[in-house]
C-alpha cells in the first residue's frame, strides 16, 4: 500500500476508534441519566445533560471527519458494509473488528437512549400528575387531564 493511501486510511481508523469511544462515552452518560432517573436523583440529570451535549458536539465533528476520510479514500457514500466489499484484503482485516465494536456501541447506545427516554418519560408524567394534583385538577377516565371543576365524563352519562 502507498504512502499516499496509508495516510488517509490511517487517519480513517484512528476516526473509527474516536467514534468508538465517543459513542461509548454518551451510552455511559444516557445510562447514568437513566439511573437517575429510576432513582430519582434529578439534580444529576443536568451534569449529564450538560456532558452530553458536549459529546454530540464531539460526535458531529468526528463523524464529518469520518465522512472527509471516507471521501479521501474514494468511499465517500459507502456505508460500512460497503466499505468491507470495497476495502483490500489487508483493509478489511483491520477494519472488520473496529467496525464491529462501533456497531456495538451504537447498538448500545441506541438501547441506552431508549431506557432512558422510557424512565424520563415516566418521571415527567408523574410529575405532571403530582402538578395537576396540586392545582386541584384530576385525570378523566381516558388518563386526559380535566380542570378542577369541569364534569367528570361519568357523571355526564348519568346526568
Amino acid at each position: 500500500m502507498s504512502q499516499s493511501t496509508q495516510d488517509p486510511f490511517n487517519k480513517y481508523i484512528s476516526v473509527i476508534r474516536d467514534l468508538t469511544s465517543v459513542a461509548s462515552e454518551i451510552s455511559r452518560v444516557e445510562e447514568i441519566k437513566a439511573t437517575a432517573a429510576s432513582d430519582r436523583q434529578h439534580h444529576l440529570l443536568d451534569g449529564c445533560i450538560q456532558e452530553e451535549q458536549a459529546l454530540l458536539l464531539k460526535l458531529r465533528g468526528l463523524e464529518q471527519h469520518r465522512m472527509q476520510q471516507q471521501k479521501a479514500l474514494g468511499w465517500d457514500t459507502f456505508t460500512l458494509k460497503q466499505i468491507l466489499k470495497a476495502a483490500s484484503p489487508e483493509q478489511r482485516i483491520t477494519l472488520s473488528p473496529l467496525f464491529e465494536a462501533l456497531e456495538q456501541q451504537l447498538n448500545r447506545l441506541a438501547q441506552a437512549r431508549d431506557a432512558s427516554e422510557r424512565i424520563l418519560g415516566v418521571r415527567l408524567h408523574e410529575m405532571e400528575i403530582l402538578a395537576m394534583r396540586q392545582q386541584g385538577s384530576s385525570y378523566n377516565s381516558e388518563g386526559n387531564a380535566s380542570p378542577a371543576g369541569g364534569k367528570a365524563r361519568i357523571r355526564d352519562t348519568y346526568v
